[in-house]
């Protein structure tokens, strides 16, 4: 009999045997795991080292037979030509449909460069939640405190979070939308302050001021509505360091509308360049014979 040698499946120790042991079971000498003896090698070359099995894993093929489940492979059919054909024409109309829905509803106007939207009309079918949550609603500022949380409220019975803050000017907006006509927000205009001069700065209006910053809702019902209010509320509002032309700041206003809308908590408004002044309309024949 001749001595060949083989591999464990397991550690990898090389381990000795003799040819009448092939395809009986012996403990691996390292790992102690059962293992099938290899059948002997046909060549002599002492570099050619055999692997063994595990005793509870089928042996290994040898390298003149194919993989189990080659064949298999093989013999699948290609996709149908009709299957593909009518894949096409399905992407293909939807496609169409995608460019007929869009033009049949066109997306509303975008704001241009200076915060201003362009005037839309309501279809009909924007609407809003109504608020249910806690109503922070008060004309006492006396223990007012700023919520630790992003703007948010009611405005006219419709539930606000604030999406996007700006500063164009001396107009402050919050709004819901990033772009578009303003359907859900509220702007106040501060006595044509600029940016730098509200930078860290605070202020406090109470209902009985005489003179106070004009506050506008934005909100809608059926159609795109809003209300300006010019006196008679409470708001409590800090401005934080202007920064990367940005300026962060708390507020807390509560309004005398019927619906007692409200918004409170903290924002960050992007400082926006008002655009140019519009052109003055021009006076009437009538008008002009008269002065």
């Amino acid at each position: 009999m001749s001595e060949f040698k083989f591999a464990c499946p397991i550690c990898g120790q090389h381990i000795t045997a003799d040819s009448k042991d092939t395809g009986s079971e012996i403990p691996c000498p390292t790992c102690y795991r059962k293992i099938v003896v290899p059948q002997a090698p046909s060549t002599d070359d002492p570099k050619f080292v055999l692997s063994a099995s595990e005793a509870s894993k089928p042996r290994p093929q040898t390298s003149g037979t194919q993989p189990e489940g080659f064949e298999r492979r093989r013999s699948k059919s290609p996709l149908p030509i009709g299957l593909l054909v009518l894949f096409v024409l399905v992407c293909g109309a939807a496609a169409a449909l995608v460019v007929w829905h869009g033009k049949l509803h066109p997306k509303p106007a975008m704001e241009d460069a200076s915060g201003d939207a362009s005037e839309a009309t309501g279809t009909g079918n924007e609407s809003q939640p109504e608020y249910t949550g806690t109503n922070m609603w008060t004309m006492d500022l006396s223990k007012v405190s700023f919520p630790d949380s992003i703007v948010s409220g009611s405005i006219h019975h419709r539930a606000f979070a604030l999406e996007r803050a700006t500063l164009t000017g001396s107009n402050l907006t919050f709004r819901v939308g990033r772009s578009g006509s303003v359907e859900l927000g509220m702007s106040i205009y501060f006595f044509n302050r600029l940016p730098e001069e509200l930078s860290g700065k605070s202020a406090e209006v109470k209902p009985t001021d005489p003179k106070a910053p004009r506050v506008t809702m934005h909100w809608m019902e059926n159609k795109r509505k809003s209300q300006t209010i010019h006196s008679g509320y409470a708001m409590k509002i800090e401005f934080g360091k202007l920064e990367n032309n940005s300026l962060p700041g708390k507020i807390f206003i509560c309004l005398p509308d019927s619906s007692k809308s409200w918004v409170a908590g903290e924002f960050r408004a992007e400082i926006h360049k008002p655009g140019p002044p519009k052109p003055r309309r021009p006076s009437s024949q009538h008008e002009s014979q008269t002065q």
